[in-house]
């Protein structure tokens, strides 16, 4: 029997792509100018998941011989998360940067009219868009974009690995 391949090669090409397929659909988003609407912002895990889906099968199928264990499968599943989460950063960065400068003030203020539509006192919006603000930095998106990718990242693997995982009848039972 082949040895077993790193899931590496696969979780690379597959972070690859997964983030600039999310790349373009933010830039689509931002084109569309639907970037204010909350709804659209799921859709950017479809694109995480199914990523993750195909790293996952692959390293399975083409790497494991058509067997993989819940632990392999989520490891792979969280590094690809990760890696993805971490291109994502650098290409969020871009968008924000030098294609949408805009796109934060934009959010902006559309966070402050949602804050005062919901009945929030003058002073409970100025002192929660002072706090936005203090956040809507490159460096705290940069945190917050990969700590969230890690815990939705931990969640969906979790979810992949149990439906994809299929142990080797012929291994032998692990201690």
């Amino acid at each position: 029997m082949e040895k077993n391949k790193s899931s590496w090669g696969v979780v690379f090409k597959y972070a690859i792509i997964t983030a600039l397929a999310s790349f373009i659909f933010s830039l689509l988003v931002y084109l569309m100018n639907l970037y204010t609407s909350n709804w659209i912002n799921y859709l950017a895990y479809v694109i995480l998941f199914a990523g993750l889906i195909f790293a996952v099968k692959e390293h399975r199928d083409k790497n494991l011989g058509g067997f993989i264990t819940f632990g392999q499968a989520f490891g792979t599943g969280f590094l690809f998360c990760i890696i993805t989460g971490l291109i994502g950063v650098v290409t969020g960065y871009i968008l924000m940067h030098y294609i949408a400068p805009d796109m934060v003030d934009e959010i902006m203020k559309v966070t402050e009219q949602r804050m005062v539509e919901k009945g929030m006192s003058e002073d409970q919006v100025s002192v929660a868009m002072e706090w936005t603000r203090k956040f809507m930095t490159p460096t705290w998106f940069a945190i917050w974009s990969v700590i969230m990718t890690a815990i939705f990242g931990a969640i969906l693997s979790l979810i992949v690995a149990a439906i994809f995982k299929r142990v080797n009848p012929n291994a032998p039972p692990q201690a």
